[in-house]
């Protein structure tokens, strides 16, 4: 490999590389540059600021942060203020937020429009518990890695990514969001994970694509692994943080890998969405209690955060 080749983020995120080096296509996708799912679109040809938005939305972006934290009416103000903003730009948005260069879908995907519009309120206290325990070596497990939000930080600080992202559209959102950043490459799988080897249907949410969902009335095949054979594939010799945002999988995730896993493998933070709770079939926390954690915090974005001392 050359030196130019090592250098190229986009080359070693596997991606097709055009004459202007800017022009990045995940391999997975097909070259025409756009693909229409039914959560929305993916751009994978044009070069990164092609969708810029303009001084005027930028400050129009700042503008609705701020605003967003104002209690009760702030939040009022905010959603009069996205209805406009909606109407007057187009689907995609290629920014920096927290020193890194995003393509954003805002208007399929409520992550990425939360991102784009509310930053400093897009799980809070969540990023701050998984980066504030970032050192070097750090091993981060990123299981519904969605555009990369945690994935991305994780890796600019130096730390070890392995990202999971099983729908395709999704997946090339966030390999491109990679390549346009100068930082360590995530080993991304673009499978599920679950408690058994095999297929799996996948729902897509017709409105928010990172709603989407394993499911026996989807219509996405997916393959499912567990976490541990991941693990294996990447030669893991510790983990230090999860991050599971799964849709109500959660204990599909976790439930097996808290009950085989050894000790030197367990991380020692999990952050894992509580919301879909109705929907486990196994008590994963109480396996985490046994298994020496203690719940620190159930955020305000149904979100629990254990931590293993």
């Amino acid at each position: 490999m050359s030196r130019k080749d090592k250098a190229d983020p986009a080359t070693a995120a596997g991606l097709r590389v055009h004459e202007d080096p800017e022009r990045c296509v995940p391999a997975s996708v097909p070259a025409n540059g756009l693909v229409t799912a039914e959560g929305g679109l993916l751009d994978t040809e044009s070069r990164f600021g092609r969708h810029a938005p303009g001084v005027m939305r930028e400050r129009l972006h700042r503008f609705m942060n701020a605003v967003y934290k104002g209690g009760w009416l702030g939040r009022r103000a905010f959603g009069r203020m996205r209805w406009v903003e909606k109407r007057l730009v187009g689907e995609i948005s290629d920014v920096v937020r927290y020193g890194l260069r995003w393509r954003l879908y805002p208007w399929g995907n409520v992550s990425e429009s939360r991102l784009l519009l509310r930053p400093d309120s897009f799980e809070p206290r969540e990023v701050a518990t998984v980066l504030g325990a970032v050192e070097p070596g750090f091993v981060f497990v990123d299981i519904g890695a969605n555009c990369g939000f945690y994935s991305l930080r994780v890796a600019a600080r130096g730390g070890r990514v392995v990202a999971v992202e099983p729908h395709p559209v999704m997946r090339g959102r966030l390999e491109y969001n990679v390549a346009v950043n100068d930082v360590a490459r995530p080993s991304i799988h673009g499978c599920v994970v679950g408690d058994r080897v095999g297929a799996a249907l996948m729902m897509e949410g017709a409105r928010n694509l990172g709603s989407s969902r394993i499911s026996e009335g989807g219509s996405l095949d997916v393959e499912m692994r567990p976490l541990m054979d991941i693990v294996a594939e990447e030669r893991l010799e510790k983990i230090d943080a999860i991050k599971v945002d799964v849709e109500g999988f959660e204990d599909r995730v976790l439930g097996p890998f808290l009950e085989e896993a050894p000790g030197h493998l367990l991380p020692r933070l999990i952050v894992a969405e509580h919301s879909w709770k109705e929907n486990w079939e196994r008590d994963w926390m109480t396996t985490a209690g046994g298994r020496g954690y203690r719940e620190v915090e159930r955020t305000p974005n149904r979100n629990v955060i254990l931590e293993r001392s």
